[in-house]
C-alpha cells in the first residue's frame, strides 16, 4: 500500500520522537497497524487519518506512552477527540 505525500510526511513526523535505533522497527509495526486501518475505511492509498489512527493503535499500550502521544499530536495541533476511543486500553 502506498502513502499520500502529506501522510507519509506526517508518519515521518510522528517517528521522530523515537530513539534513532528502534525506529525502523517501530516504523514497521506502526504501519502494519496503518495499512490496517487504511483496508478497514477501504482505501488503496493511506491517508493522514489513516496514519494518526494507526500511530495511536499500535503505541497506546501503557499510560506513558499514551500521554506521550497525546501531547505531541496536541502540540501539533490535532485535536484529539475524535481519537479518545483509541486510546482506551482494554485490560
Amino acid at each position: 500500500m502506498e502513502y499520500t505525500q502529506t501522510s507519509k510526511q506526517l508518519l515521518d513526523e510522528l517517528l521522530s520522537p523515537i530513539p534513532f535505533m528502534v525506529r525502523p522497527m517501530a516504523k514497521k509495526m506502526i504501519e502494519k497497524q496503518i495499512f490496517a486501518e487504511a483496508e478497514k475505511a477501504g482505501h488503496t492509498v493511506a491517508d493522514d487519518e489513516d496514519v494518526i489512527r494507526g500511530y495511536i493503535i499500535a503505541g497506546a499500550k501503557k499510560e506513558a506512552d499514551r500521554d506521550r502521544m497525546k501531547k505531541f499530536l496536541t502540540d501539533k495541533g490535532y485535536d484529539l477527540g475524535k481519537y479518545e476511543d483509541l486510546f482506551t486500553v482494554e485490560a
